[in-house]
């Protein structure tokens, strides 16, 4: 088989692998949404006044629930009530557990290698500004803002509730929060908030995105008004980014929206209208897909420091539990590689799982099983990769290699899953 034969059929083989994903991650939403269901309508019947004496309170259940935590997860709660006026030093053991943390509370998107047969029904769009994605946390009188990688990004006040002074609901210490994710954009001093996933203390994180974006719409002004929540003296505003019904007419709105939107754009945003915000799994999630191309974004391709384009695809891969194997951020990891034994020996028994290296991929490309995934790549080991918290997903990996050998062209994918469809 030719070589343009089998790099289709390769893409063929993904869109299959990734529509399975989509489906079962469906399936699971609906099934912890019935469940949830079902936990709530117990929680009401045992606190209903026919309910058995003997029978455990809805409290008692909520407390044996957190008593029975594993210890990750009361770390985590712990360290989510950590005041901002406190931060730990930079380079402590602290400091790095913090980082993992609230670097875990964003969700992980995905990158869309194959366009969803139900696109245009069952999507939303949103032209992504560009700039660094955030964690917007307003809390005790405060806002802070944190990267993507969990470090410490800025701190002011805000108008959003318990972001300020003047907007501070709770005077508990660890009181309700506000928690949003965003894009901050430099130039315009703007937060363009892209989810909702907690707002003054109600969790909206188990709502389907659609609810989400509309319980946005009802308070913060829009993007689209030029609308701003601060008043005059604040640093910074915090908007609502516009989410559409993904039609065509939408799509093409927001792949056009560079200037018109008020901000620079870098690519779209996909999310599925019954995706829940489900960050706390630390799993990336299918069913919200990020793409761009050169049109929509200054940037399509990786580029080094200086913003010229690398001449070949660097990769940030995980040493996994075996200490010779490499794998993706993704849970579970999708083993790529191993280390080359030169270097493991150089290290002295320093390599330990979860340490990151960087690879730069081969001409050779990505070796794929008989389901359509990756179960291999040519790589070469450049060195150890700092600053990150995880691993490259899978996805990136793929959407990377596929625009620079031109084969994540929208029109070309759009057609292609039309044929599968049919």
């Amino acid at each position: 088989m030719e070589p343009t034969s089998r790099r289709r059929e390769g893409l063929k083989s993904l869109s299959r692998w990734q529509r399975e994903r989509r489906q079962r991650a469906l399936e699971c939403v609906r099934e912890r949404r019935q469940q949830s269901r079902e936990a709530q309508l117990e929680a009401r019947r045992l606190a209903s006044p026919g309910a058995r004496e003997d029978a455990p309170s809805a409290a008692a259940v909520v407390q044996r629930e957190d008593e029975d935590l594993p210890d990750a997860e009361v770390a985590d709660l712990l360290l989510s009530k950590i005041s901002s006026s406190s931060l730990p030093r930079q380079g402590s053991k602290r400091y790095r557990d913090s980082k993992r943390h609230h670097a875990s509370r964003l969700l992980q998107l995905e990158w869309l290698i194959d366009v969803p047969e139900d696109l245009h029904t069952s999507w939303f769009v949103v032209a992504r500004p560009e700039g660094p994605r955030c964690l917007v946390v307003a809390s005790n009188g405060s806002t802070v803002t944190r990267k993507k990688n969990g470090a410490f990004h800025k701190k002011f006040e805000s108008g959003l509730p318990n972001g300020s002074a003047e907007t501070q609901t709770s005077t508990r210490s660890g009181g309700a929060e506000t928690v949003l994710d965003a894009v901050f954009h430099e130039p315009t001093k703007t937060f363009y908030v892209t989810d909702c996933v907690q707002w003054d203390g109600y969790s909206l994180a188990d709502c389907d995105f659609e609810f989400r974006m509309f319980w946005l719409s009802q308070r913060l002004p829009s993007a689209a008004e030029g609308g701003s929540d601060v008043d005059v003296g604040q640093d910074f505003a915090v908007v609502a980014a516009i989410a559409q019904p993904a039609d065509r007419d939408a799509i093409a709105r927001a792949y056009a929206a560079s200037g018109s939107a008020g901000y620079a754009t870098d690519g779209l945003v996909f999310t599925h209208r019954d995706c829940p915000y489900s960050a706390r799994d630390g799993r990336p999630t299918p069913l919200c897909l990020q793409w761009k191309d050169s049109r929509c974004s200054r940037y399509p391709i990786d580029t080094d420091d200086s913003g010229v384009v690398l001449e070949r695809q660097a990769v940030v891969l995980e040493v996994q539990r075996d200490g010779r194997s490499v794998g993706t951020g993704d849970d579970p990891p999708v083993v790529l590689g191993s280390i080359p034994q030169d270097f493991a020996e150089r290290q002295n028994g320093l390599l330990r799982p979860g340490m990151l290296l960087r690879f730069e991929l081969g001409a050779a490309g990505f070796t794929f099983g008989p389901e359509g995934r990756p179960v291999g790549a040519s790589l070469e080991l450049k060195g150890v990769s700092g600053a990150r918290v995880r691993g490259d997903l899978l996805s990136r990996i793929l959407f990377q290699h596929l625009s620079r050998t031109r084969q994540v062209n929208y029109d070309d994918l759009v057609r292609e899953a039309r044929m599968e469809v049919e």
